[in-house]
């Protein structure tokens, strides 16, 4: 499976033309692949191109959380990420290299306020998310893709040159860990 970096950005649907709930087996099935076993594995085996190098991560964290993943990367540029539980995919991301477009307007290294006459922007976390403005049948509505800036902090009048560096896409939270 090679990612097409090109290909057009699809809320709750697919990047890199990779659809979410995507199982892990026939991934791997259709996928030239490396397994690492850590991140400083990943750094050094970056330089080998075209591949996908698989990342299990199975850990609890120091507050309790347990986190049972399989992180998949595409030349420092997609990252895919499945439950371990499931086999499915649940978050894409597509960072710098990505070519493809959100909305057929926003990509990576755009300006984010180039779209701030079609869109409000929602802040969480240290994300965007583009919001439907009061004149549209979707007014208030988050279209759900978690947008990177180069900026960690809300677009203002102050901050407003934040350049995008990347965007997420995930299965909502009610569908996570629950196909079948």
């Amino acid at each position: 499976m090679i990612p097409n970096l090109e290909a057009e950005i699809i809320p709750t649907k697919s990047i890199a033309d990779i659809t979410l709930g995507l199982d892990f087996e026939r991934f791997k099935a259709n996928s030239k692949y490396q397994i690492i076993n850590d991140y400083t594995e990943l750094e050094s085996t970056y330089s080998e191109r075209d591949k996908w190098l698989i990342l299990h991560r199975n850990e609890i964290l120091p507050w309790g959380d347990s986190i049972n993943e399989i992180y998949c990367y595409w030349n420092k540029i997609i990252t895919l990420t499945f439950n371990s539980s499931t086999q499915r995919l649940e978050f894409i991301y597509a960072g710098q290299g990505y070519q493809g477009k959100l909305l057929g307007l926003l990509g990576i290294g755009d300006r984010l306020d180039s779209v701030r006459d079609q869109y409000n922007f929602y802040f969480w976390g240290d994300k965007h998310y583009l919001e439907y403005k009061e004149d549209c049948d979707k007014a208030g509505e988050l279209i759900p893709v978690e947008i990177e800036t180069n900026y960690r902090t809300a677009y203002s009048d102050e901050y407003s040159d934040q350049i995008i560096e990347g965007f997420l896409i995930y299965l909502p939270p009610e569908e996570r860990g629950h196909l079948t």
